[in-house]
């Protein structure tokens, strides 16, 4: 039996299923979600944390473009069986798992960043807990959460010593926009899924609106609750706005979540700001 693709594993693991268990291994199964990822980040980011937040945004998106080339290009199927429950229905392919590989690259790296033992073995707990989490759900094989989970902790490592050894060059405002332009356009030709498409325009639209933030001279001061409110209420507006709109393919996919993304990073402080010049906050 091969226990890296054993769907003798899942069913054992699913023999003390229960209603609760069931509930519970969701709510783990959200915390390697990009919904729960892009909530955190963006709080950070108005927190007065922008670099920091944006290189840990960074760091996840890289990691879950390259997670979802690989998976187009090994292109295995989701783990099926007799007696097997399916709790869940992923639109895209079994390896490496994404759930697994984004926790630790995320948690990881904040663990790099801040060096304290805590993080370190939150980062573990966590990971161990989402990857079995998704085997529980019966979407992934133990062979697709290891990978995932090596593959998020090679990239929270590399990233981690990047940002701290290599010095980037200050670019003129032309030069930092042109390079973005450019990287958004390869982001988005290289993309060989939707989910894909979506991890691309997100990064390109994050990266964007810190670099017009930084631009304008944005101060960076903590929001009010109801700064709070006014800017998710922005974000949401955007998102569910352009899922409105019956627009269909790649393109406009990419956009959507170019604009979501740029919208919490440039144009949420872009209104705080000017409402605080105003005097109405």
């Amino acid at each position: 039996m091969n226990l890296l693709q054993s769907v003798e594993l899942l069913l054992a693991i699913q023999r003390v299923s229960s209603p609760f268990l069931d509930l519970l291994m969701r709510g783990i199964s959200l915390l390697g979600s990009e919904f729960f990822y892009f909530g955190v980040l963006v709080l950070l980011y108005w927190r007065t944390q922008r670099a920091f937040a944006i290189r840990l945004a960074f760091v996840v998106l890289v990691s879950l473009y390259a997670n979802f080339l690989l998976k187009a290009l090994f292109a295995l199927p989701r783990p099926a069986g007799a007696g097997l429950r399916i709790l869940e229905t992923p639109e895209d392919f079994s390896f490496p798992s994404g759930h697994a590989q984004s926790v630790a690259s995320f948690w990881l790296f904040l663990a790099f960043s801040l060096r304290e033992p805590l993080y370190f073995w939150l980062s573990g707990i966590l990971t161990f807990c989402v990857a079995l989490s998704r085997m529980y759900l019966g979407v992934h094989y133990l062979g697709d959460v290891v990978f995932g989970a090596f593959l998020g902790v090679f990239f929270a490592w590399f990233l981690a010593r990047f940002f701290t050894r290599v010095s980037l060059p200050t670019l003129r405002p032309w030069a930092a926009g042109a390079l973005l332009v450019l990287g958004s356009l390869m982001l988005f030709l290289f993309a060989p899924t939707p989910p894909a498409v979506k991890v691309a325009g997100s990064l390109s639209g994050a990266l964007s609106g810190y670099f017009l933030t930084t631009l304008l001279g944005l101060r960076e001061r903590p929001l009010e609750l109801r700064a709070y409110l006014w800017g998710a209420g922005m974000v949401l507006a955007v998102y569910l706005g352009g899922k409105m709109v019956p627009w269909n393919g790649a393109l406009w996919l990419f956009g959507r979540y170019f604009l979501v993304n740029c919208c919490a990073t440039f144009f949420v402080p872009l209104l705080v700001e000017s409402m605080r010049k105003r005097r109405d906050w």
